[in-house]
């Protein structure tokens, strides 16, 4: 094939006849450099998650903790209110066993009798919640509830001196009617004169007080007759002249 057909050089005949260029170019060249990089292009959608990895050992189970702490205190000053009062009765079933005990509840209403026995016995049981009473001839009558007494008052007889008390419990409770118990033993302190002391509607004792202990008050007459044990947590009305 004549690839000049009447142009002075191929390149002329190619400038002329492009549709025929490729026909009349000789044998192809060295490859030239290769050029600069062009631009990234735009990043390609996420492909999808792998499979995961296979579960690695258990580690070693770590130390164990420190010691257990102490307990804490969970008793109110309700609580404690009835344990020195058990703690009373013990003694009165043993100091005043012939004498006459009028007892005035939280509701208003009395009971009398001898000091019987704390229930569920024996006598010494801490967690003793009943107190019953006898009549004169030694036969058991009621039996009332300890943590319903507002006072308890030993008739025709005098405080004994060997009655003992309940410390205050440590810690010290807090709850609210800690804040009461505490502000009544400070408003009528031991040697505090003609306190009346009204629970349940009615006056529960009345005189002077002689014992003021965590939980409760010892309010006596004359020469120290008539000690009436009062329950702080019960008290609700207090006059002092």
């Amino acid at each position: 094939m004549n690839c000049n057909n009447g142009f002075n050089s191929r390149k002329e005949k190619c400038d002329k006849d492009l549709a025929n260029c490729v026909f009349c170019f000789g044998p192809t060249g060295p490859t030239g450099a290769t050029g600069a990089t062009g631009p990234t292009g735009p990043r390609g959608p996420m492909g999808f998650p792998g499979n995961p990895g296979p579960i690695g050992p258990t580690g070693p189970t770590g130390p164990s903790g420190g010691p257990t702490g102490p307990t804490g205190n969970s008793d109110s000053a309700a609580c404690f209110c009835v344990d020195q009062m058990r703690n009373i009765i013990q003694q009165i079933i043993t100091l005043y066993p012939n004498d006459n005990l009028i007892i005035a509840m939280e509701s208003g209403n009395n009971v009398s009798g001898r000091p019987g026995s704390l229930l569920p016995g024996p006598n010494n049981n801490p967690n003793s919640g009943l107190f019953e009473l006898i009549n004169n001839q030694g036969n058991p009558e009621e039996a009332v509830s300890i943590c319903r007494i507002a006072s308890i008052t030993v008739t025709s007889s005098t405080y004994n001196n060997a009655i003992t008390y309940l410390p205050a419990p440590s810690p010290l409770p807090t709850d609210c009617g800690a804040n009461c118990e505490a502000a009544i033993r400070s408003y009528i302190p031991a040697g505090t004169q003609s306190v009346y002391i009204n629970a349940g509607g009615q006056t529960v004792a009345q005189g002077d007080v002689l014992r003021s202990e965590y939980g409760m008050v010892v309010i006596v007459s004359n020469n120290n007759s008539n000690p009436a044990f009062v329950s702080l947590c019960k008290a609700e009305i207090i006059n002092k002249n």
